[in-house]
């Protein structure tokens, strides 16, 4: 069931009424009831993998849990007989089973992800060398394998739960339902965002009365989501495809458009599918975590990954780059750098290693093709770039009298970065990592030969629909520095009643009047689905 439908409204309003009607300590089994339903409607066959996900990782984070009290009781019951060594071996002893349990509970829901993402790629390069290396023909049949729903998002979000639980800093849940209802809930289990358990759980479990501005305040925040999806993602797609299509007749400008909108579909498209994620939680009166913020007015790479996707970058952060860097053999690693080799490189290994390791990871999580890699570790090596050359851009700043924070400075760092990031999201849309590097050495050719006809009459992009995108643009971005003082939503309740209702009314016009829609009313699928 599609989030851009009519099917999906009426589903949520059906929710909505139960949910309020019923009372409230029940009010939370009618959101499990709906999420399991809605994941039903993707196929029967596919809820046994959210199912086992959830089922293995409350039996496995109950197990840690069992052992870290037994582990208390056993001390406290023999503090006066056991020596400190005693203590301290009973404590690692533990901690390896319990190190081995994560580790197996880990490695079973991970590899159900990568068998789902990996298995028909492995199978072709398998061929691939069969027949390069012997002439073997008789080829290993693809498996043809499709991606459970939103499989990425909830494997990592439980995964999660369960490296905090081995860590201590929760307590595992004790009631299966409600567990259950943390893995599953709807509306973010088709691109996210990745929620702690920590702060969904309260959200998910609180009492909620019903609110009119609450649900006017959600229905907002859903209809700017639908505006980027509908008004600005679908309507540039086409003219991505066939500019990147027929890219050997199109080169120069036109390519340089593809670029520049395919960075306005994909953040259309991801983060207006958050923004309804975010808008029908708000309306059960549950807060979930913000994904976006303002990533395109980031002044470096890093500040932009800060910004973009915050949900999975702060979990590799958390679960990858920070254990990765205080790891005892990255520690051994950087002393015995600084001792053979050099005592700057030594001290870069735990920051910059870990870092390597998960933009790759990052990388990979996107997509099984090589061109994927190749996009997070290009992404790895111009942020190492930027912190390395840090110290010579301030000399040189400091040399040409620029302003430190200035609005020249400001203005210059964020269209170096949007541009930078524009052109190594060419990766995603490109048949593979040579031609992702043709088509940027291809979008700075030929600029001479550029007329708007081409682009209005043989790349899918109308007159009519270009001025429509282009004004949609310019809304987008006058929302974006509006908010720059705060939400722009709280702003609009401070109007008079008939003020606000006539915002929402002009967005929901501008929606359904201006919106693009594929065969038989429906929304094109997100881009993240994908991954």
């Amino acid at each position: 069931m599609s989030f851009i439908s009519l099917r999906f409204a009426g589903f949520v309003i059906v929710c909505l009424l139960i949910y309020y009607a019923v009372p409230k300590k029940w009010q939370w089994c009618v959101l499990l009831a709906a999420s399991w339903y809605f994941y039903l409607l993707t196929g029967v066959n596919r809820i046994f993998f959210i199912l086992f996900t959830t089922a293995s990782t409350y039996a496995f984070a109950l197990s840690l849990e069992k052992r870290n009290l037994q582990q208390k009781q056993y001390l406290k019951d023999n503090r006066d007989r056991l020596s400190k060594e005693e203590k301290r071996e009973y404590k690692a002893a533990t901690k390896k089973k319990q190190k081995w349990l994560l580790f197996a509970c880990l490695l079973l829901n991970f590899g159900i992800l990568v068998f789902f993402k990996y298995a028909d790629p492995v199978i072709a390069y398998f061929n691939l060398f069969r027949l390069s290396t012997f002439g073997i023909t008789d080829f290993v049949p693809f498996l043809n394998l499709m991606l459970p729903l939103g499989i990425s998002f909830y494997t990592f979000q439980s995964m999660g739960y369960l490296i905090d639980i081995y860590y201590g800093k929760y307590e595992a849940e004790h009631n299966f339902f409600r567990f259950a209802l943390f893995v599953s809930w709807f509306p973010q289990i088709i691109q996210g965002p990745i929620s702690r358990f920590g702060e969904l759980m309260p959200e998910l479990f609180k009492a909620v009365d019903f609110d009119l501005l609450r649900i006017r305040s959600g229905l907002y925040r859903i209809m700017w989501g639908l505006f980027k999806k509908l008004v600005i993602a679908d309507r540039l797609s086409s003219y991505v495809e066939a500019s990147i299509a027929m890219r050997e007749g199109y080169k120069g400008i036109y390519l340089l458009l593809a670029v520049f909108f395919y960075s306005m579909q994909i953040y259309g498209d991801f983060s207006g599918g958050i923004d309804v994620a975010l808008g029908v939680s708000e309306m059960f009166g549950i807060r979930i975590t913000e994904n976006f913020e303002r990533p395109f007015f980031s002044k470096n790479i890093a500040e932009y990954w800060r910004r973009w996707h915050i949900t999975l970058g702060t979990w590799f952060k958390d679960y990858i780059f920070y254990p990765l860097s205080v790891a005892k053999w990255m520690l051994k690693l950087s002393k015995w750098v600084k001792s053979h080799i050099s005592e700057g490189l030594g001290k870069r290994i735990p920051l910059y290693l870990p870092m390597v390791i998960v933009w790759a990871a990052t990388g990979m999580w996107h997509g099984s093709e090589n061109r994927y890699v190749v996009w997070g570790l290009l992404n790895c090596f111009f942020i190492i770039l930027g912190t390395e050359l840090e110290p010579l851009s301030l000399r040189l700043i400091e040399r040409f009298g620029l302003k430190e924070g200035g609005p020249v400075l400001k203005l210059y760092r964020v269209f170096k970065t949007f541009w930078l990031m524009a052109f190594l999201r060419v990766f995603d849309i490109s048949a593979g990592v040579r031609a992702g590097f043709e088509t940027i050495r291809d979008a700075f050719k030929d600029w001479g030969s550029f007329t708007w006809d081409v682009v209005f009459n043989e790349l899918s992009l109308p007159a009519e629909e270009f001025r429509v995108a282009v004004a949609a643009l310019v809304i987008l971005l006058s929302v974006s520095l509006l908010q720059r003082k705060g939400s722009l939503r709280e702003r609009i309740f401070k109007l008079p009643v008939p003020a606000q209702w006539a915002v929402l009314f002009s967005l929901i016009t501008l929606v359904t009047v201006f919106g693009s829609y594929g065969m038989g009313y429906d929304a094109k699928a997100f881009i993240y689905l994908n991954f």
